[in-house]
């Protein structure tokens, strides 16, 4: 077993290396700031391929293949995509890294990576030996029993070395949700576009890719796949104009973002005295906290544990933290405020200018103008807050964002998002 433990190695070292060139590249992408800022500005929409009633036969007989996710989210695309691949290749063998719910779908699991649930460096410092482990188990099937297909689905720490590894080996790769290298570290784009295929879920960001010299296709976001079957209700407690707090998912971004929102909150209800205020949240080990300060804000909150779509979709606004949330807001066609407070004027300062795209918000993104209010940076006012979601709140601005938001899901937001990318795997198959 000398050969896979060649290749751990290779590995480490190359970790080793993009770890100690990381201040210098992001030094140098900081000089190239406002070139990539027009750079962006230039890139072309991709369309969404409108999917017949019915997808036509697999010209590929797919009989193995190896899946590897590292998070709950990735695992939850991830699932969708295996029960379109499983109906349209039933003897399909699928092996991986992944969690107890692709195991539940026949998926032989080598480590539930998914389960684990590692974020942020000391998570990962601590699961080092597990991490080497699993590119060591990688490469050692990659060498014993090579698959048809290799599908790599976000998690682009641990995923790029073994896009690395396999293909090193010849094996066909499809990246699934292509990292968001645009807006954080373009040089890692050498690694990716070794890819057969990048499948991205903005569409920016296949003439991104294309412009590096990589092979991407826009398949759509899957939250759309997630929101289509999501048919949980909620009946909120009183008939009344709702709006929704979400300070984000971990606890950092709660203490950051709550209060100030709660804050807004409550100069939003001087000015419109029927408004409610709901916060729903899936996270049970945040409820502690949530409800700690919650019950020192003095203004009344209604707390929603469950259901998260369901309650969003009774809101009339929201005040929402930058990230997977402020998508889904937007592809519930709910007028929003994005906000991201940041803990020091150092911090504030460094992002934005080391940010090279010119909004946060992906629905701001994909839109390429601003739909939904940017409240980002260190010492905001909930005077603020409180303006621009009144403004989106009230005529002309609430038609306005509802029009933008009806095109947003048109062009980006359509199910379909699992059907596409089993298509797209199945084309990385054939021949030239």
């Amino acid at each position: 077993m000398l050969a896979p433990a060649f290749d751990v190695f290779c590995e480490f070292l190359y970790a080793i290396c993009d770890l100690l060139l990381a201040l210098p590249r992001h030094a140098f992408a900081l000089t190239q700031r406002n070139q990539r800022l027009a750079d962006f500005d230039e890139l072309k929409q991709a369309t969404l391929e409108v999917l017949p009633p019915q997808l036509p036969p697999a010209e590929v007989n797919l009989k193995r293949m190896i899946l590897s996710c590292g998070d709950a989210s990735g695992e939850t695309h991830a699932v969708r995509l295996l029960e379109v691949l499983h109906q349209r290749h039933p003897g399909l063998e699928v092996s991986g890294f992944g969690g107890a719910r692709l195991a539940s779908m026949q998926m032989h699991v080598w480590k539930p990576l998914a389960d684990l649930n590692v974020m942020g460096f000391k998570d990962v410092a601590a699961q080092l030996p597990m991490f080497f482990a699993s590119v060591y188990r990688f490469a050692k099937e990659i060498r014993t029993c090579p698959p048809d297909v290799v599908v790599l689905v976000d998690y682009p720490g641990l995923n790029r070395h073994l896009l690395r590894i396999a293909k090193r080996r010849g094996v066909p790769v499809v990246d699934y949700i292509a990292p968001q290298l645009w807006a954080w570290a373009p040089w890692r784009v050498r690694d990716f576009r070794r890819a057969d295929t990048l499948l991205t879920i903005l569409p920016f960001e296949q003439d991104w890719y294309a412009k590096h010299g990589a092979v991407a296709k826009f398949v759509g976001h899957p939250l759309a796949d997630s929101l289509a079957a999501d048919e949980a209700t909620w009946q909120p407690p009183e008939d009344a104009e709702w709006i929704a707090i979400l300070p984000g998912s971990r606890r950092r971004e709660i203490r950051e973002n709550l209060s100030l929102m709660l804050a807004a909150a409550k100069q939003l209800q001087a000015k419109r005295p029927g408004v409610r205020f709901v916060l729903p949240h899936l996270r049970a080990k945040v409820w502690p906290l949530l409800h700690e300060l919650l019950q020192a804000a003095d203004i009344e909150v209604t707390p929603a544990p469950d259901h998260f779509h369901a309650v969003l979709r009774q809101c009339s606004g929201a005040w929402v933290v930058s990230g997977t949330a402020s998508l889904e807001v937007a592809a519930l066609q709910i007028p929003s405020v994005v906000v991201f407070h940041m803990p020091s004027r150092l911090g504030a300062w460094l992002a934005s200018h080391a940010l090279t795209v010119p909004f946060v918000g992906a629905a701001n993104l994909i839109a390429r103008r601003c739909i939904a209010p940017e409240q980002i940076g260190y010492n905001l006012d909930p005077s603020a807050l409180c303006a621009d979601l009144l403004q989106q709140l009230e005529e002309p601005g609430r038609s306005e964002s509802l029009s933008a938001l009806q095109d947003l899901q048109s062009s980006a937001l359509a199910p379909g998002t699992a059907q596409r990318a089993a298509l797209a795997v199945e084309n990385t198959l054939l021949p030239s």
